[in-house]
């Protein structure tokens, strides 16, 4: 399969459709159209279903597509990275932050990057583990800094430890749940989890197992930060967050940490990056960065 096959695969899977493809490709759609037919012949397979709607992934194609959108992240880095060795200020570096990597990591960490970097751009999102990982593995994401995967979720991806928070479990300052200084106070309260199941929010349980006690069920579920942070301030429910980030959060939200006895086990904050796969020396200086940043917290 030619490169060019690839990238219009790539761009007809983001834009859901071949007309908005070729616009993005600058292209015409009767060209988007025979390129996509002459792929699919050489591979033998369906790679999208048309609809009336516009295009569809077929399961055979979303392989294709993890494979294709790889290709196609490494060909573009291979450009950025002969351009930056040749001293140029090109290309972009994405990183995918956790909350407490965007407020206490990433604001120093782009300091010093901006010193020696100043025009290559720095394209932020958010996430967490799982979500998180496949735009790692698929070469869409340079660097991800959050909670450490588990080990089974961590095939491809190199880990490194940066850094570990301590876990409170927060409510409302006017909650009287405040007054609650065991887990077993804490049995009947209204859990909110933040992030998606399997993620990092999953840890309120583990404490409640560990100390004999059944593990009471989160009946709201955030990808939000700040949308759990309005639940637990408005509702006065429970969750649990980083330490690190707990100070600034406070300074903004009616939210206290809910003195119990029991400790929680810390959370591991780590720099991500996919295994086997360099990084352009943008995105290597910026990942120094953040190791700077972290030593002085």
């Amino acid at each position: 399969m030619r490169v060019q096959h690839i990238q219009i695969l790539v761009a007809i899977a983001d834009h859901g459709s071949l007309r908005a493809a070729a616009a993005a490709l600058g292209k015409s759609q009767p060209a988007l159209t025979q390129a996509l037919q002459q792929a699919e012949e050489e591979l033998g397979v369906a790679i999208f279903n048309r609809t009336s709607r516009g295009v569809e992934v077929t399961e055979i194609g979303e392989r294709i597509l993890t494979r294709a959108r790889t290709i196609a992240s490494e060909i573009g880095r291979l450009d950025e990275e002969v351009a930056q060795l040749r001293g140029e200020q090109v290309g972009a570096v994405h990183v995918c932050v956790s909350p407490l990597a965007a407020v206490r990591i990433m604001p120093r960490a782009l300091t010093f990057f901006r010193k020696s970097f100043p025009n290559i751009d720095v394209r932020l999102s958010s996430g967490l583990f799982p979500g998180a990982l496949k735009p790692l593995r698929e070469g869409r994401t340079d660097l991800l800094i959050g909670p450490a995967p588990p080990a089974g979720m961590a095939h491809e991806i190199a880990v490194e430890h940066l850094i570990d928070t301590p876990i409170q479990i927060v409510t409302a300052t006017d909650s009287p749940l405040l007054r609650a200084r065991s887990l077993a106070d804490l049995r009947e309260a209204q859990w909110i989890m933040i992030g998606a199941p399997g993620g990092p929010g999953d840890i309120f349980r583990q404490p409640f197992i560990d100390h004999g006690l059944i593990p009471p069920r989160a009946t709201t579920t955030s990808e939000s930060y700040f949308g759990a942070l309005a639940i637990v301030e408005s509702l006065g429910a429970v969750c649990t967050f980083p330490q690190l980030l707990l100070e600034d959060v406070i300074k903004t939200w009616r939210i206290a940490a809910i003195p119990i006895r029991e400790t929680i086990a810390p959370l591991r904050i780590s720099l991500m990056t996919r295994a086997g796969h360099p990084l352009t020396p943008a995105a290597d200086a910026l990942a120094m960065c953040i190791r700077r940043r972290v030593t002085s917290m």
